[in-house]
């Protein structure tokens, strides 16, 4: 019988203690090829809420080995189902929090890549209980791409501290590509910051400014240099 197979039929029946104890009856070889069959081969398969139980269960089991379980989220974030307020996602902080309290925000960089919505981020912040608006930014920093701009762009709105929207521009300049680059240019228009080691095309007309954060949309029309709706 395949691992895969080996597994799925634990995770049919909810037996947990029969999973633990078939991941000790295998050899260091055996289990290393598990780790990549649960990330690979079972996580990608399962729904949003049986997806969090087994995850919670084999983190439990040996979470230096399974953490990176976590990125099998991105199937239920492009298909639309991925939800963050499922119970045993909050077992999943508790446990984490109680064990290994650095690993709630390496869970959270390993996720953020793979969300698609305003939304999925924030459920993500919400769920493992990223409150600090300068952790936040950090987790958004790991990742280049439209969202990630408006969601610092929002928190740093949040925070109005010059000092830390600078360290924001100083990190998204050694990217060195033209979204960086236009993203540091709203973020120096909108804040006043005068004193950035870098020349940038995009130029941002005054009444734009109120427009920026409308919504998304508008944030991305601006970002690409184009004109928002008014």
């Amino acid at each position: 019988m395949e691992n895969r197979e080996r597994v799925m039929q634990f995770v049919g029946t909810r037996d947990w203690d029969g999973l633990g104890r078939m991941l000790s009856s295998l050899s260091n070889r055996e289990f290393k090829r598990m780790e990549c069959v649960m990330r690979e081969n079972v996580l990608p398969r399962l729904e949003n809420g049986l997806f969090w139980e087994i995850l919670l269960h084999i983190i439990i089991y040996k979470r230096a080995a399974f953490i990176t379980g976590v990125v099998a989220v991105r199937h239920l974030a492009e298909d639309g189902t991925l939800d963050f307020e499922d119970e045993h996602v909050e077992r999943l902080y508790v446990h984490l929090k109680e064990t290994h309290p650095e690993s709630l925000v390496k869970v959270c960089n390993m996720m953020m890549p793979l969300l698609q919505t305003k939304e999925q981020v924030e459920g993500m912040m919400k769920a493992f209980h990223v409150e600090n608006e300068v952790t936040r930014l950090s987790i958004l920093l790991k990742v280049d791409s439209l969202l990630s701009y408006h969601l610092i762009f929002k928190t740093l709105k949040l925070i109005e501290d010059k000092v830390i929207a600078r360290k924001c521009c100083m990190s998204l300049i050694k990217r060195q590509n033209d979204m960086a680059f236009n993203a540091v240019s709203l973020i120096k228009t909108y804040f006043g910051l005068d004193d950035l080691p870098a020349r940038f095309s995009l130029t941002i007309e005054p009444y734009e400014l109120s427009h920026i954060d409308r919504d998304f949309d508008t944030f991305r029309h601006v970002l690409e240099g184009k004109r928002p709706k008014v």
